[in-house]
């Protein structure tokens, strides 16, 4: 029995999903999620997987994580810059910890995560396009769990699995551009008011009011938005 079967066919649903249009920002959270226990399911011995990835504001993440040591484990790594899961993600090869207890190579590491439940670890790149968007995960609280077939396993997948998780990056990116976009403009017009209001009030041309804003801006030191604001709903004096 092919042990990859659980995930292929959940990368099969998702990734027809992505390349719909039918990925919501919450059914690809759940499509995440989905993805990390098919990944737990698969690879044999595996108690807890998950994906570290760059989200959309270009910070490293844990995506889909199967239970709370995986984000523990995880979060330990982010913040003392070095684990399996960090360097598969650099050196761009799959990274197989046969027994923690006994492990040299990241030391720092090794020894915060001593409590958790972990003593095998693979990770294998995500890349697609050419884009190294982070790293796939499985553990195991038992050691030497996982073995040549193991790291086939996970290689095998990483690869759709990464399409799925830069489409949706991907997907994220552009909804928080758009946001962006609508607050930028929004702004813009709160300003274009605010000058309105100043140009009315004062007797003044459009480019002193704005130097009018703006001094307010500096003066109190808050963003010229909230000068802006404060002029519109009256709470303002200038």
């Amino acid at each position: 029995m092919d042990n990859s079967l659980p995930l292929a066919d959940e990368l099969a649903k998702l990734t027809g999903q992505a390349a719909g249009g039918f990925l919501t920002e919450e059914s690809a959270s759940k499509s995440v999620q989905s993805l990390a226990y098919a990944l737990r399911d698969s690879i044999p011995n595996a108690v807890g997987a998950g994906a570290s990835i760059i989200n959309a504001r270009g910070r490293r993440e844990s995506a889909g994580a199967t239970d709370p040591f995986v984000l523990q484990a995880d979060k330990l790594q982010y913040e003392l810059g070095q684990g399996p899961c960090l360097s598969a993600w650099a050196e761009q090869r799959a990274i197989i910890i046969q027994d923690t207890a006994q492990e040299t190579r990241w030391p720092r590491w090794t020894a915060a995560i001593a409590g958790l439940p972990l003593r095998s670890v693979l990770s294998a790149p995500l890349t697609t396009e050419g884009r190294r968007i982070g790293a796939l995960k499985v553990y195991s609280p038992s050691p030497m769990a996982f073995d040549d077939h193991s790291v086939f396993l996970i290689e095998r997948l990483a690869g759709p699995a990464a399409a799925l998780l830069g489409s949706v990056r991907d997907r994220e990116a552009t909804q928080r551009l758009s946001a962006q976009l609508v607050e930028a403009l929004a702004n813009r017009d709160m300003i274009s008011q605010a000058q309105g209001i100043l140009m009315e009030r004062l007797g003044i041309v459009s480019r002193e009011a704005l130097e009018v804003l703006l001094a307010a801006s500096r003066k109190e030191g808050r963003p010229l938005q909230e000068i802006a604001r404060g002029i519109l709903d009256g709470t303002s004096g200038e």
